[in-house]
């Protein structure tokens, strides 16, 4: 009898947090307002400090690569919202704060004052970096931690993950489509770049406030239930290190993110393998619908399969689809076939990653008794920008070695093989590697059991 009531408790406890249609929208707002800006300033950035601005190319990328050294400020940003106390929680506070900055860093970065040659290269450092290294990272990693903080329910997490990364995907794509119509419509030149972000700052702005006022933090740490403490460093350091599902899901977001980084080398396969460069703007927005169109059916599939074994057939379709276009990589039917194959495969990963990121917290929790969120996810996002940058590097130092030929009409075997190898084997051995960690990833089956553990630890707290 005991255990009906405690089960019935559950069940009830369960049924109070569950979350609205409205939440989960205006918890992917957020995502839509941080994509709005971010994709069109990393497509465009270099185009408009150099033709814009008139700051030159070599000096372009040593400004970018130097700023790297900021992204390490994430981890210590997710300690920092771990330790975060107000009446709003402790990430929702962030996206209050950081609302109106994120919206004017936006405008200032694409601003071009009249300065000296100097003064324009140190007004973009500083601009760049504060929107969108440390700004940027203000509203990210805060934005992330809130999933967990949101709902216990893995369902709820499921579909608020998958809100989140479409509405990403439509708020870089949309923006992706207006930013040279808008800097036109506003007279081009400097000025028409200035009041296109004056629009994207001021409707980012307003979505990442309706992600605040619209969503709620419910969670408790269950070692906390009954008080407030900071976890230390060592001790937070530990548990994640500790954790070895959060370990598998950093390793296979690495993995994946790296692949993202080689993305660099599709225009390159598009010229030589496919001879029209113009051919990869229709294959990556052919992988963004796809992707995006995938996303919409993970939730009700999840419900069925469980987010582990969909993420991991969905890989295998992945796999297919990158084998396909090893029948022929110089017919554009084929590569486009692949390229549909590999992104309805990746569909269910990319939608329920963070959701599963949240549930290795409660793992976490359960094993170790802290929460971590913002640790959690301030370094998994340092470990994804590490990991595109990383990527983008190897794909230089890859064709540098093969002895590629800037602009040359043809390349030799060498090349065109290393060309090859970056399309096709290389995401195949990331695809095959991220299958491995995740064929190992057993918290699904094991969720239900921690989360009654959980409960029972909150109640006996209170």
């Amino acid at each position: 009898m005991n255990q009906q009531t405690e089960a019935a408790s559950i069940q009830a406890a369960d049924s109070a947090e569950r979350v609205g249609f409205g939440e989960k929208l205006a918890y992917g707002s957020g995502n839509f307002a941080e994509m709005m800006v971010f994709n069109p300033a990393t497509t465009f950035m270099v185009f408009f400090y150099t033709d814009v601005v008139g700051i030159a190319a070599a000096t372009v990328g040593t400004l970018m690569l130097f700023s790297r050294v900021f992204d390490l400020l994430n981890p210590m940003l997710g300690m920092l919202v771990d330790r975060t106390k107000s009446r709003h929680g402790k990430a929702r506070p962030w996206l209050l704060w950081m609302a109106v900055p994120f919206g004017i860093s936006a405008v200032l970065l694409f601003s071009a004052p009249s300065l000296s040659p100097m003064g324009r290269v140190i007004y973009a450092f500083v601009t760049y970096n504060l929107a969108l290294t440390i700004i940027y990272s203000f509203i990210d990693v805060p934005f992330a931690a809130l999933l967990p903080l949101i709902t216990h329910d893995q369902q709820d997490r499921t579909t608020l993950s998958l809100s989140r990364m479409i509405q990403g995907q439509f708020g870089g794509m949309v923006s992706f489509a207006i930013t040279m119509p808008l800097v036109g419509f506003f007279g081009g030149g400097a000025h028409g770049w200035q009041m296109a972000f004056v629009v994207f700052g001021a409707v980012a702005t307003a979505l990442l406030l309706v992600c605040f006022f619209a969503t709620k933090e419910r969670v408790t740490p269950s070692a906390q239930a009954g008080h407030h403490e900071h976890v230390p460093m060592k001790k937070a350091a530990a548990s994640l290190l500790g954790n070895k599902y959060w370990l598998m899901l950093a390793g296979m977001l690495f993995t994946l993110f790296l692949m993202i980084g080689f993305f660099g080398s599709n225009l390159y396969f598009c010229r030589y393998f496919l001879h029209n460069v113009g051919r990869f703007g229709p294959l990556m927005t052919c992988y963004q619908i796809v992707l995006i169109g995938g996303m919409f059916v993970t939730g009700p599939l999840t419900r069925k399969f469980g987010k582990r074994n969909l993420a991991l057939a969905g890989l295998a379709v992945s796999i297919l689809g990158q084998l396909v276009i090893f029948a022929d990589p110089t017919s554009y039917a084929i590569v486009l076939a692949g390229t549909v194959i590999k992104a309805a495969g990746s569909s269910p990963l990319v939608g329920v990653l963070f959701a599963m990121v949240a549930d290795s917290i409660e793992y976490g929790d359960w094993k170790f008794g802290v929460r971590v969120e913002g640790l959690a996810y301030g370094t998994i996002a340092l470990a994804a920008k590490i990991s595109v940058g990383l990527g983008n590097v190897l794909v230089g130092w890859i064709l540098g070695l093969s002895g590629y030929v800037n602009g040359a009409a043809t390349q030799t075997a060498s090349v065109l093989f290393a060309i090859k190898a970056m399309f096709i084997h290389i995401p195949l051995a990331f695809l095959l590697v991220a299958g491995v960690l995740l064929w190992f990833y057993k918290l699904d089956q094991q969720y239900a059991s921690i989360m009654a553990d959980l409960k029972q630890r909150r109640n006996a707290a209170f």
